[in-house]
């Protein structure tokens, strides 16, 4: 009898912890997805900042080349649709991310022009309570940093399309 009370809870702990796993891995998942959807906004500013002038041109063909930090972002743009994506997430999450995943809280959206970095918050809710341990929720954290780059591609002649 003792061994199969062991087994048991071993079994409902087991549960508990992959319960928690795959609502971290939901909230890792929307928090990249809100990241993503954050850095596709162009600062178009910027990204044409006397990009095509004669001293640009003397400069891409000489050493003298600028080093591409990437594709600049909309900072203000990019956090209003992070905020937006997760919303969207957090409203649908039954659906889209499982029923053991609660409300989800942006801690802190950062972007440096560059790359942008977001920190969510959920609750993850256990499927057992179990009398000896007394926990209903668990407090689930996740931060994703993305930033988006040129990519370099070449056409069937070798000639760099930029």
């Amino acid at each position: 009898m003792s061994l199969f009370i062991t087994i048991l809870v071993t079994l409902l702990i087991l549960s508990d912890i992959s319960s928690v796993y795959f609502a971290k891995r939901a909230l890792t998942q929307a928090t990249e997805a809100a990241a993503q959807r954050a850095v596709k906004n162009l600062d178009m500013e910027s990204y044409y900042k006397s990009k095509y002038n004669a001293t640009q041109l003397l400069l891409n063909l000489s050493d003298g080349r600028e080093q591409d930090p990437g594709i600049p972002i909309d900072c203000a743009k990019g956090e209003m649709d992070a905020a937006s994506a997760i919303d969207e997430f957090s409203s649908g999450r039954a659906r889209l991310l499982g029923q053991q995943i609660g409300q989800i809280r942006i801690d802190k959206i950062s972007c440096d022009g560059f790359q942008m970095a977001i920190a969510t918050t959920s609750t993850a809710r256990l499927p057992f309570l179990l009398p000896f341990i007394n926990i209903k929720e668990v407090e689930i954290h996740s931060v994703v940093g993305t930033f988006d780059e040129r990519k370099i591609t070449t056409n069937y002649y070798g000639i760099n399309l930029g």
